[in-house]
């Protein structure tokens, strides 16, 4: 299954293709997501409702839903800030078979629960992460699964700025004021600085243990966003000089050395969380 920048370009951003920074920005973590979750739900016959969190537009349910029309899809986005742009689209797809409620996932309820709920790199935008584990925990039907794709913050990276955390999040701000204020006003996302949450893997992987959460890690999304960023001309150039520098450390096997053999955390994870109990 395989989704095609230029087919999703003419399908859903008719409207927007003197806009070329702003489809490709959308169309590009689109088709990530696709690859992700359609090697999910073929191999998992019995998810029948799928729950996505941060769903923005919904051209991914909505190519989901088009490979998996037997599942029942729904998605939840606060769309707090320039949605403007993301309504028009939703709004525009055709024989839309999925809603998108608009709302928090903290004031979100349901009669019914999920197969499976995911997210991606909408972790990092939460202010309370245990809250948002607990809460969608309970939204999941028994062996139901709680899939999250977010940066790793034990890395000290921040990929939305491309900036080097120096110490924690106030200290890399005293150094980066100016570049960070440049950058949200460039992108027209005021405030996206104050709502990051630098959450790591390893206080991640405490709170789980102390639980009883049943959960693994898929450390094989290491060679994915690998060769994502090798191959994703947008998301090179989003993440510039950091990307240019994980290219060249792929090219020379010099990432093996890193991540593998001196266990540095990788700047990205997917967290898998099994409903047992």
């Amino acid at each position: 299954m395989v989704v095609n920048l230029e087919y999703l370009k003419k399908k859903y951003l008719k409207n927007f293709h003197n806009d070329e920074k702003f489809c490709n920005f959308v169309l590009t973590d689109t088709m990530f997501g696709f690859l992700e979750i359609s090697e999910i739900l073929k191999k998992n016959n019995n998810i029948n409702s799928v729950l996505e969190i941060g769903s923005g537009a919904g051209i991914l349910l909505n190519e989901l839903k088009t490979f998996f029309p037997h599942i029942n899809f729904k998605g939840v986005d606060p769309n707090e800030s320039g949605y403007y742009r993301y309504k028009e689209v939703y709004e525009s797809l055709e024989k839309r078979e999925f809603d998108i409620e608009n709302i928090q996932i903290e004031k979100f309820s349901t009669k019914k629960n999920f197969d499976l709920i995911f997210s991606i790199n909408v972790f990092e935008h939460v202010r309370d992460w245990k809250k948002y584990i607990y809460q969608t925990n309970s939204l999941l039907k028994h062996n139901g699964l709680n899939i999250i794709f977010a940066p790793n913050y034990d890395f000290p990276y921040e990929p939305h700025f491309v900036l080097p955390i120096i110490i924690n999040k106030t200290v890399t701000e005293f150094f980066f004021k100016n570049r960070i204020k440049k950058n949200e006003i460039e992108t027209n996302e005021i405030g996206l600085w104050e709502g990051l949450y630098f959450i790591g893997k390893r206080e991640v992987e405490k709170f789980l243990m102390k639980n009883n959460y049943s959960y693994f890690f898929d450390v094989s999304i290491k060679n994915r966003m690998l060769d994502r960023i090798t191959n994703d001309k947008e998301l090179k150039r989003r993440q510039g000089m950091g990307g240019r520098i994980a290219i060249f450390a792929k090219s020379l096997y010099i990432d093996k050395l890193i991540f593998d053999f001196f266990k540095i955390p990788f700047p990205y994870m997917k967290l898998i969380i099994n409903k047992k109990r």
